[in-house]
């Protein structure tokens, strides 16, 4: 019955498919340059994809059986990182059941939907975890295609027509995202990973360099009347304590803001690493918790 599955061009070409790099998870081709890939600290893993072309082991076997599946796009499959590192990869270790990752590189919201009425057929499907991607891809005769231009209301409409019922779900990290999209999937009570850019919870970074991390216009804009001056600040001077009430991240320079994210990247420099993924998995397994304890 997986065949049902395989049709799709963007699932056949991986069918048992097996390399050292995939994707953009190349040194020319990664995001932050081929010295972040060079150096970045995990080498030892390669792709090998199954023979249903999804990157776990081998699904034959459980069919018909008890399993959970995890659906999403290439931040499930983990480019740029082990599989054991995936979000589903560290969700599966909290549970006795199978927990199987149907991560599928590009993938849009169509198309996990089209995917889990099929594994509907195939499994005893007992949970479901979904990370939703962006809004703006579209299956199209099989094929991943995507449109940044798409209109957020026809985006949000054609989500909502594409959403899974029933299950625990969650979105790409905050920086995927516009505002106007942020705010739907906050409607939506729709979680994704936001790591908050302040003073507190950054204080030892940001007082390594305050010239460096601090916007200088953005800070004079916030300043309170009571606050050290820009000049006082980056020399060392104590923050006022009314800047604990604002949110820091507001000052902060696009260089800072870059670094920050950059913490939470892959070798190929867009995806995330380990760290972040557990967010997830830690997040759908207490999910799960709550509802099966109430």
């Amino acid at each position: 019955m997986h065949l049902q599955i395989n049709k799709y061009p963007s699932v056949k070409e991986r069918i048992n498919y097996h390399s050292d790099y995939c994707g953009v998870d190349r040194h020319d081709l990664c995001e932050n340059g081929a010295s972040w890939w060079y150096n970045y600290p995990i080498q030892d893993f390669d792709y090998q994809f199954n023979s249903w072309g999804f990157r776990d082991e081998d699904f034959e076997k459980y069919t018909g059986k008890k399993v959970n599946i995890c659906l999403g796009d290439s931040i499930a499959v983990n480019i740029g990182g082990p599989v054991e590192h995936s979000w589903p990869g560290q969700l599966k270790t909290y549970f006795d059941i199978p927990t199987l990752n149907f991560g599928l590189q590009s993938a849009g919201n169509d198309a996990l939907y089209i995917i889990y009425n099929k594994l509907k057929e195939i499994f005893d499907i007992q949970n479901v975890f979904v990370m939703y991607g962006f809004f703006h891809r579209r299956l199209v005769d099989g094929e991943f295609t995507r449109n940044p231009y798409y209109d957020d209301q026809e985006n949000f409409k054609y989500f909502l027509e594409h959403r899974i019922t029933n299950v625990f779900e969650c979105a790409l990290p905050s920086w995927s995202y516009s505002k106007e999209e942020k705010q739907f999937l906050s409607e939506l009570k729709i979680y994704y990973f936001d790591k908050p850019i302040d003073y507190l919870s950054n204080r030892e970074l940001i007082d390594q360099d305050r010239k460096y991390c601090v916007n200088k216009d953005l800070y004079n804009n916030f300043r309170g009347t009571e606050w050290p001056t820009f000049k006082q600040f980056v020399q060392g001077a104590e923050p006022h304590p009314d800047m604990f009430t604002k949110e820091f991240g507001e000052f902060l320079s696009d260089e800072f803001l870059s670094d920050m994210y950059n913490r939470h990247k892959n070798r190929d420099g867009q995806h995330i690493n380990q760290e972040t993924n557990k967010i997830y998995a830690d997040y759908f397994y207490n999910q799960w918790k709550q509802r099966n304890e109430s």
